[in-house]
């Protein structure tokens, strides 16, 4: 298989991580998804905790300024940070362009579609579904403790999401122009999603 970098934008609750990995599997390449939290932690010298709170509560100011442990770390390209939120989307720039340039990998968001959308090898998917599928995986399988609460972290996590993604990209999430190809993982399911996917790649 030639090299293929296939990034997954996706809905909270919708699943996206779960096809990201089955994709991962099918094609016997990296996945790229948590564990990009300890890579940034190490290029930017913050915690990993702190990274990956930021990661849930993505575009909240009130997580902005938190100390560093372990002193400051260098700036990953030229120019000053405002924020700590504009040093660690810097380094998580910085090292998905890396994993790109060492060959195939799939990526679940971080906005790895906008970061790498030059690259001719890339595949970028977005995976929705409707609010009443997703509000039942937040609940069942997410931890919430019941439906509202599920809807409650699916609308409050969208919101962020879409307002990082316009800080940015300066581009709507949802669009689609912004995406090779959209599943409707709730309409589909993980299984038949992710084996969707796998035949895009595979031709």
């Amino acid at each position: 298989m030639k090299r293929t970098i296939i990034t997954i934008s996706r809905q909270y609750g919708s699943g996206g991580r779960q096809v990201g990995e089955k994709v991962a599997a099918a094609l016997n390449i990296p996945f790229y998804n948590h564990n990009l939290i300890d890579l940034v932690a190490y290029e930017t010298g913050l915690a990993s905790e702190y990274i990956a709170n930021w990661e849930e509560q993505i575009s909240s100011p009130r997580l902005w300024g938190v100390p560093v442990f372990g002193g400051i770390a260098p700036p990953m390209i030229e120019g000053a940070y405002y924020t700590n939120e504009d040093r660690m989307f810097a380094a998580q720039s910085k090292i998905i362009k890396d994993i790109a340039s060492k060959g195939s990998a799939v990526i679940v968001g971080r906005l790895a579609d906008y970061l790498l959308a030059d690259d001719p090898d890339l595949l970028s998917v977005y995976i929705y579904a409707d609010e009443k599928v997703r509000t039942m995986r937040i609940w069942q399988e997410y931890g919430a403790r019941d439906e509202t609460e599920a809807m409650s972290h699916l609308k409050a996590i969208d919101k962020n999401r879409a307002a990082y993604i316009r800080k940015y990209a300066q581009r709507d999430w949802d669009d689609y122009k912004n995406y090779h190809l959209m599943i409707n993982s709730g309409r589909f399911g993980i299984e038949t999603s992710a084996a969707t996917i796998v035949a895009a790649v595979r031709g």
